[in-house]
């Protein structure tokens, strides 16, 4: 998220597209991975469930942010978080909160879910280009098929075929 704040950060001026609100987009949309983990299509957790299980997660981090709840440990087996950390952590954030944050919070991490807006979208295409930068750094061929014709904006559409461009390159010179 924190790469994904900076894409929103530097990106060029786009027509009818709220910068800071894409940064706020970028920093909430992965909220309630802190409590059920990065769930991947590799999972087979079926969409449904996964946005259920999201909601849940995203009402319980509202909740620890806006009134000292304790996290409690992930739901999903594959995917730990460090509990009392994370638990720390919340705990000395929520004293000063304002339960309208936790509104905003909600309904930024909607947005996002439901691609309901051009920031929305442009944070979407923020998070796949993040990956398969991820993917370059890593070299994980999956991760560029599974974004393959999925941008829905310029600025995604130009930073993947760089980013591809450059992983072409890098390629080449190897099998020369």
């Amino acid at each position: 998220m924190y790469r994904m704040a900076l894409m929103a950060l530097i990106a060029g001026d786009v027509p009818g597209i709220n910068r800071e609100r894409c940064i706020k987009i970028a920093i909430v949309h992965d909220i309630a991975e802190a409590i059920v983990g990065d769930i991947t299509p590799a999972d087979g957790v079926p969409k449904v469930e996964k946005s259920r299980l999201e909601q849940a997660a995203l009402n319980e981090m509202c909740n620890v942010l806006g009134g000292g709840m304790r996290v409690r440990r992930g739901r999903l087996k594959k995917r730990k978080i460090n509990h009392q950390c994370t638990s720390m952590i919340m705990e000395s954030m929520t004293n000063d909160v304002d339960a309208t944050k936790n509104v905003l919070a909600r309904e930024l991490w909607r947005e996002y879910e439901d691609n309901a807006s051009l920031e929305a979208n442009l944070v979407k295409d923020f998070d796949k280009v993040e990956m398969i930068l991820q993917a370059l750094e890593y070299e994980t061929y999956e991760f560029f098929l599974s974004t393959a014709g999925k941008f829905q904006t310029e600025i995604g559409k130009s930073w993947a075929a760089e980013i591809n461009s450059r992983r072409n390159s890098r390629l080449a010179k190897k099998l020369n």
